[in-house]
């Protein structure tokens, strides 16, 4: 399926760089060390039904996602999905789903903190195959629909909760 990609990326004239490390030892192995460049950000894709319909979805590289607040932005329900809601051939995927969606026929979604990136780099169907492309192209060939959505992490306690094992007076 990475073969889709590189021509879906090169028929629209898109530079990336790909850098795949195929390894001849038995799986499980750690993922390819990519190191990314300054204004770049990592990102992940997760499969996403928008009314039932299918999407992809690209948020920074360990974000949560609300769904509620992108279901209060679209307009429409929002569940998680998984790869097997893709059309064919992208419906039997293994791996990291590419942030591509006009690749597999299907809406992108970007989180808007991913807009500040020069580039975005992401794993595409395999730890061991790395992708970077300028946002700008990225955003060129998607035309993706921007929202946010991303959530960073957990907010700290308030002063004076109650801490586990600590009493409040």
């Amino acid at each position: 399926m990475l073969d889709h990609v590189v021509h879906h990326l090169r028929a629209h004239g898109v530079s990336f760089r790909l850098s795949s490390q195929p390894s001849p030892e038995p799986l499980p192995l750690p993922g390819v060390a990519h190191s990314v460049p300054p204004g770049g950000l990592w990102v992940e894709t997760r499969v996403l039904l928008l009314g039932g319909r299918p999407a992809v979805a690209c948020v920074p590289r360990g974000s949560k996602m609300s769904l509620p607040a992108l279901t209060n932005e679209l307009g429409v329900e929002v569940i998680e999905g998984s790869p097997r809601d893709l059309p064919p051939p992208y419906a039997t995927a293994a791996g990291d789903i590419p942030p591509l969606g006009g690749a597999m026929g299907v809406l992108t979604l970007v989180d808007a903190g991913v807009t500040v990136a020069s580039s975005i780099v992401f794993n595409a169907f395999s730890p061991h195959d790395v992708v970077e492309l300028p946002f700008d192209d990225f955003a060129r060939l998607e035309q993706p629909r921007v929202a946010s959505f991303a959530v960073g992490g957990e907010l700290a306690a308030s002063p004076g909760a109650e801490e586990p094992g600590r009493k409040v007076a």
